[in-house]
């Protein structure tokens, strides 16, 4: 997500792969570090598809048929980020995929 230059973006890390543990991180709506918000219900399964949706409302990501994360940025969001809800509601003008190909290479 990338709602404003310079803006807001969301990243998701694989913490444990053997759990199949993935934390999440959104800039400008959740505590600014790695490993406290988690994503729900991972599936364990080796190949993963990733459905991101971002709404007006709403971060909705689906791995795998199961829905993992349905963050509402109104009620979700850090409440000592006062924009946040502003700023995320808006239309995305573009989306940004990184990998971290080391990552995915260390994974398998």
């Amino acid at each position: 997500i990338n709602a404003e230059y310079g803006g807001r973006w969301f990243d998701m890390r694989c913490v444990n792969t053997t759990s199949s543990q993935w934390s999440y991180y959104i800039e400008g709506c959740t505590e600014c570090n790695y490993n406290v918000q988690f994503l729900n219900n991972v599936p364990p399964d080796k190949v993963k598809h990733w459905i991101i949706n971002k709404t007006s409302t709403h971060l909705n990501i689906v791995c795998n048929k199961v829905t993992v994360l349905n963050f509402n940025f109104a009620t979700n969001s850090d409440p000592d980020i006062t924009n946040s809800k502003d700023i995320l509601s808006r239309e995305a003008e573009s989306v940004r995929i990184y990998f971290d190909v080391k990552l995915l290479l260390i994974m398998q």
